[in-house]
C-alpha cells in the first residue's frame, strides 16, 4: 500500500481507493495505526457484491475508521451514511476523505463511543436499512457479538441488514436473523436479515 509523507501523534497515513461507482478512484486516507483496521479491497468487493444493488439506502458506519465503507456505498447511490468513530484524528480524516469524495451534503460524522452513539440515534428515532459494524477485534472481548447486534438492531429498519466484520466463528441459537458467513483468512463476515 502507497505512504505518503504525512505523519499523525500515532503513525502515518496510508491510502485506499473507492473501488466502483461515481467517486471511483478517488483516494482515502487511512491512519496507520492499530486503532484503525481498515477493511481490505478484496472484502470491501466481496461485501457490495453480496450486497447488491444499495441505492437509496441510509447506512450507519460503526466503527468507520477512515470512512471506507461508508463512502463505497455512497459512490454506489446509497441515500446517506451516518459515521460513527470514536477516535479524533480518525473522525477528522473522515470528513477529509467525504469532502475529496464529495459527499458531504449527505453525511453525518458522529465523534463518539458506538454504545453512546446509538442511544442517541434510538433517541432520536432513526432508523437505517443497512448497518455496518467492523470494530478492533479486541472489542469482542468486552461487547459479546449479540450484545453487539441487539444494540444495533435498536436502529435498524424491520427489513433491514447489519454486516458485521468479526476474527472468530459466531454461535448463535434461537436468533431472530437469517445469517450467512464468509471468511477470508482470518477475517469473518456475516450477513444478517431480518426473519419477518
Amino acid at each position: 500500500m502507497p505512504q505518503i509523507a504525512i505523519h499523525l501523534l500515532y503513525g502515518s497515513i496510508s491510502l485506499m481507493r473507492v473501488l466502483t461507482g461515481k467517486a471511483k478512484g478517488k483516494k482515502l486516507k487511512v491512519p496507520s495505526s492499530k486503532k484503525v483496521r481498515p477493511t481490505t479491497s478484496r472484502v470491501k468487493k466481496s461485501i457490495f457484491d453480496k450486497l447488491g444493488n444499495i441505492d437509496g439506502l441510509k447506512i450507519l458506519d460503526l466503527f468507520a475508521g477512515s470512512g471506507n465503507l461508508g463512502i463505497e456505498a455512497l459512490s454506489k447511490n446509497a441515500l446517506s451514511v451516518t459515521f460513527v468513530e470514536k477516535d479524533r484524528t480518525a473522525s477528522r480524516l473522515i470528513n477529509e476523505n467525504i469532502l475529496n469524495c464529495g459527499f458531504d451534503d449527505c453525511t453525518r460524522v458522529i465523534n463518539s463511543d458506538f454504545q453512546k452513539a446509538l442511544k442517541f440515534l434510538e433517541r432520536k428515532e432513526e432508523k437505517f436499512d443497512l448497518i455496518f459494524i467492523d470494530p478492533p477485534y479486541e472489542i469482542y472481548d468486552k461487547v459479546s457479538f449479540i450484545d453487539m447486534l441487539q444494540l444495533s438492531v435498536t436502529v435498524l429498519n424491520s427489513f433491514g441488514t447489519v454486516v458485521m466484520e468479526h476474527n472468530k466463528e459466531l454461535f448463535l441459537e434461537n436468533f431472530d436473523f437469517d445469517l450467512e458467513t464468509r471468511k477470508y483468512g482470518g477475517t469473518n463476515i456475516t450477513f444478517f436479515w431480518s426473519k419477518n
